[in-house]
């Protein structure tokens, strides 16, 4: 019978090795992690604390990806090295660095798993991870002074210089410094079963609520809401304050006519039909059909049911509204804290061009279905000026009935959030 140490023990090494197997599935095979670690917490074959010690290392891991390479590269061969070796040696600098773990203990648990990759290798992972804890090696020494802060992060330096460009070297830095921070959690009450005012009274004080001093319906806690009762009934919604204030600036009525024009995975959807009158039908296209099981199962465990949603683009709106939501598609840089592995992404210049004529487009024929005095809210999860401040300037340009009433960028450095950027227009009489 194994003693519970060698099961620890086994657990330990199980838990790294797929820690290690969803990394290569990211880097090499162009994984989304999300999905990957997702498909992992809906299996029962780990216990919690190990699945929780694989989201840990996988998210740790790709947040400071080119820090550990940098490292881990003064030591080794890279293009001798098997890759997943390299990634067995990143893994165990984050442990010894980030995670303040023994390095006896990483030592032990990385030789045993060297020894599944390739046993010829136990040896060389063993010599390798113990030079890993000299602190010196640590020490970012490059001649590019620019790139110093941003390497120490694991930021990349071609992202750090266009948010320099963008805004300024003080803000690009801030943006750095906070990308890998980690966040509480944001969510909204779901008013349609249980009134804010309710809900403090019942758990405020169970969760240590905090509210938000960027959206009205928003709170914060260090709680894992998502496995409680209050998530399970719809009575909460996760979702970031930024993105509930894109909703809040809409303005809306118990009537008003108004559409969601790329509405997965149904946040800002559900919030919007939870606003107007039950029996007002909400409309929303979305043109990736994939995303339709996600969308009902959040509209069905919030119980919205005023919506009508099409699995199509949002070019083929054909009716007028007096209130739009345009949530654009976008390059994602602002969502880093959440999503770290976007900023190892640099897409080609022909994808991004591809990118503003879409956003464009889209604004542009949610303007033209928009009546006189209607209000459109443009918004992006990107830091990318190109696809905000620039898009919203264009297109003003080009609509001399089009009123700006309100623009900001959203950082992620500011409190709890993520970088986000809104416009609200409103259309004016011609």
């Amino acid at each position: 019978m194994l003693t519970s140490l060698v099961l620890n023990k086994m657990h330990s090494n199980n838990a790294r090795l797929i820690s290690l197997n969803i990394l290569y599935g990211v880097f090499k095979e162009d994984k989304q992690p999300n999905k990957l670690l997702n498909e992992l917490s809906n299996t029962k074959a780990m216990s919690k604390s190990d699945i929780a010690f694989v989201f840990k290392m996988v998210y740790g891991t790709i947040q400071y990806k080119i820090y550990l390479e940098y490292v881990v590269n003064k030591i080794i061969k890279p293009n001798k090295t098997n890759y997943k070796i390299q990634l067995l040696l990143w893994l165990n600098l984050y442990q010894i660095k980030f995670l303040n773990t023994p390095q006896y203990s990483v030592n032990n648990e990385a030789v045993e798993v060297a020894k599944i990759i390739d046993n010829n290798l136990a040896g060389f992972v063993n010599a390798t991870t113990k030079k890993l804890a000299n602190l010196d090696l640590w020490k970012v020494d490059i001649k590019n002074n620019q790139n110093k802060i941003p390497l120490e992060y694991g930021f990349p330096f071609w992202l750090y210089k266009s948010l320099e460009q963008d805004y300024s070297k003080e803000i690009a830095l801030q943006i750095v410094q906070s990308s890998n921070n980690q966040t509480m959690f944001s969510f909204r009450v779901n008013e349609n079963k249980i009134s804010q005012i309710e809900f403090e009274k019942l758990y405020k004080h169970k969760f240590n609520l905090k509210k938000s001093k960027i959206a009205k319906n928003c709170y914060l806690t260090d709680f894992n809401i998502i496995n409680t009762q209050v998530f399970d009934q719809g009575l909460v919604f996760i979702q970031d304050e930024t993105s509930i204030l894109a909703v809040e600036l809409l303005d809306l009525e118990k009537q008003s006519k108004v559409i969601d024009m790329c509405c997965a995975p149904g946040g800002k959807l559900s919030y919007i039909a939870s606003l107007v009158d039950k029996k007002n039908l909400v409309d929303a296209f979305e043109i990736n059909e994939n995303k339709k099981n996600i969308i009902y199962s959040n509209l069905n465990r919030l119980g919205i049911n005023n919506v009508n949603i099409e699995f199509k683009s949002a070019l083929n709106i054909n009716k007028k509204y007096e209130r739009i939501l345009l949530d654009a598609p976008c390059s994602g840089f602002g969502v880093l804290k959440r999503k770290p592995d976007i900023k190892l992404k640099k897409f080609s210049k022909k994808d991004m061009d591809a990118l503003y004529q879409l956003q464009f487009d889209l604004l542009q024929k949610g303007f033209e279905h928009l009546l006189d005095e209607g209000i459109l809210v443009y918004s992006t999860c990107t830091i990318n000026k190109k696809e905000n401040q620039n898009q919203i300037k264009v297109f003003l340009d080009n609509n001399k009935n089009a009123k700006l009433i309100f623009e900001k960028q959203f950082f992620g450095f500011e409190g709890n959030n993520n970088g986000f950027y809104i416009a609200k227009i409103k259309k004016l009489k011609k």
